[in-house]
């Protein structure tokens, strides 16, 4: 290393400032980061909601993947096997572990949402109600924020390369482009999600009734987002759907919540109204 002012930590790690080599000095970093990080610390617990407002509900759902998750990295290239790889899955900064962002999260059930099928009135009302009012350019209205907040999901396993072949939407035949190389978290693997519902903002015209039926909604939204479309980019592939769940995969805190999310791993008879939004 010369004598140089290296303002850059992993530069000043480097010896002849290549890619590849910078990428590596990074993932030996990162490699002593996750042993000493628990990434539970990252997740609210059920003790949390002592110090939470009244009615607040903390949703625990463990996932084993039944199709690949893939996401886009934007900033970054990865190193696989001694070579740059130009199409990593996003990454946390501080630990290198794969993870699903928590505003990933928020944007792939916000859409979910849009597809319950429910008057259309009533359900902008309660998507707005969860994932808050979205901003638009030039709009004086007052924004909401919205009841949920989500956390990140970290995959504790490494991702692994994968290829697709992009195809023609009218013919199905592969497009001049040719397969694209990515990294994806490969089915099987497993992850837990975190959500938080907090019943505030409360409004002027706030009713007791709306936290279950905000909960409700909720639950239908879930069961949609998880087996109907998923959670990941390339979705529109099947990408980001997950195994049925269990029961013992599902935490609902208070306890006593936890009926209202049983559609998430019950098999029902579809001809039975099952709950507010069948």
């Amino acid at each position: 290393m010369n004598d140089e002012i290296i303002y850059d930590y992993y530069l000043s790690k480097a010896k002849t400032y290549k890619d590849v080599e910078l990428a590596q000095v990074k993932k030996e970093i990162q490699g002593k980061l996750k042993k000493d990080i628990n990434i539970q610390d990252f997740y609210p617990t059920a003790d949390d909601l002592k110090n939470l407002p009244q009615d607040s509900v903390l949703i625990k759902i463990s996932f084993t993947l039944k199709k690949p998750y893939t996401s886009k990295d934007e900033g970054e290239f990865h190193i696989i096997d001694g070579k740059i790889f130009e199409n990593p899955i996003f990454r946390d900064k501080l630990t290198g572990l794969p993870m699903v962002r928590p505003s990933t999260w928020k944007g792939h059930l916000r859409y979910a949402a849009g597809k319950v099928e429910l008057d259309e009135v009533k359900k902008k009302k309660l998507i707005t109600r969860l994932f808050g009012s979205e901003t638009v350019e030039g709009d004086d209205e007052e924004t909401s924020k919205g009841r949920l907040y989500f956390y990140p999901t970290f995959f504790e396993e490494e991702a692994e390369k994968d290829v697709i072949t992009p195809l023609k939407r009218d013919t199905r035949t592969p497009t001049k482009k040719g397969p694209i190389p990515l990294e994806v978290i490969k089915p099987g693997k497993n992850g837990d999600f975190y959500l938080l519902y907090l019943p505030y903002p409360k409004g002027k015209d706030f009713k007791e009734d709306e936290i279950k039926e905000d909960l409700e909604f909720l639950a239908e939204t879930l069961k949609l987002m998880f087996y109907a479309y998923g959670f990941s980019a390339k979705k529109t592939s099947g990408f980001g759907i997950i195994e049925q769940l269990q029961d013992k995969n599902v935490e609902i805190y208070p306890e006593d919540m936890k009926s209202i999310f049983s559609i998430l791993y019950t098999e029902v008879n579809k001809t039975v109204n099952h709950g507010a939004y069948k």
